[in-house]
């Protein structure tokens, strides 16, 4: 069984490419100018907020647009379009919880598989399509170990880990 992405999960990713492009171009016509009448806070403000605003984006692309694929005894999780893969034997995983991320656009469940304590693998509603079919499979398949409330500065430390 394998995760498949929805629309939104594309265009998170797509998005990576104009901030990029957004901090190789301009930021340096920002920074090295030619006026020394520019004042100092948007030299440093605006490079600030596209720098912070890339690795938000570049983060949520790492820890929750992930492809997994359980097969029969293991799970294999790629991260940045398959360049990262790592598999999980199923007895190394400890159990799964559960959370809902509500936001603008609403509320999404997001499922966690934990090892040694530690989230190893996040698959949400969000960026799967069929999240409901995979969470039936871990659920037959893991121990659960509860519901966990969201923590915006827990999800916030995962992104820069």
């Amino acid at each position: 069984m394998k995760t498949k992405f929805t629309f939104k999960a594309f265009l998170t990713s797509l998005l990576l490419i104009p901030f990029l492009y957004l901090i190789i171009v301009v930021i340096p016509g920002i920074i090295i100018t030619e006026n020394d009448n520019t004042p100092l806070f948007p030299r440093i403000f605006i490079p600030s907020i596209l720098i912070f605003s890339f690795l938000i984006v570049f983060g949520e692309v790492r820890t929750k647009c992930i492809s997994a694929t359980i097969n029969k005894n293991e799970i294999v999780v790629k991260r940045f379009f398959g360049l990262q893969v790592k598999i999980y034997k199923f007895s190394e995983i400890e159990g799964w919880k559960y959370s809902h991320l509500t936001g603008n656009g609403g509320t999404y469940e997001y499922l966690y598989l934990y090892k040694d304590g530690t989230k190893v693998v996040k698959i949400s509603q969000f960026y799967h399509k069929n999240y409901f079919k995979i969470k039936n499979h871990i659920q037959g398949n893991f121990k659960y170990l509860g519901y966990e409330k969201l923590s915006y500065t827990d999800e916030f430390k995962e992104i820069f880990k």
